[in-house]
């Protein structure tokens, strides 16, 4: 799954997971979803691959009401998943 996957269906994600990115320079790249933990330390492994902090689920499903809300027409998922990116990376 990557975030445009996960825009695709976010209304149907569970709130309290967080989102954890494999390549943080690819708004593209591979993504899985995990419940908090006291020693993940924003980075997670699974099958031998690291995947770092992004931002949790109930901030992307805000911030994308938010600004899609606030755009003239209706967004693709994929501009969506990059401005999400963009705002986990750089804002959150």
């Amino acid at each position: 799954m990557n975030l445009i996957d996960l825009v695709s269906k976010i209304n149907d994600v569970d709130e309290d997971l967080i989102i954890f990115l494999k390549n943080m320079d690819d708004y593209k790249s591979e993504i899985i979803l995990s419940y908090p933990e006291d020693d993940d330390n924003g980075v997670k492994e699974e099958n031998g691959n690291k995947y770092h902090y992004l931002l949790e689920v109930f901030l992307a499903k805000e911030f994308i009401e938010d600004w899609v809300a606030s755009l003239e027409s209706a967004p693709s998922y994929e501009d969506i998943a990059k401005r999400l990116y963009e705002y986990g990376i750089n804002d959150a």
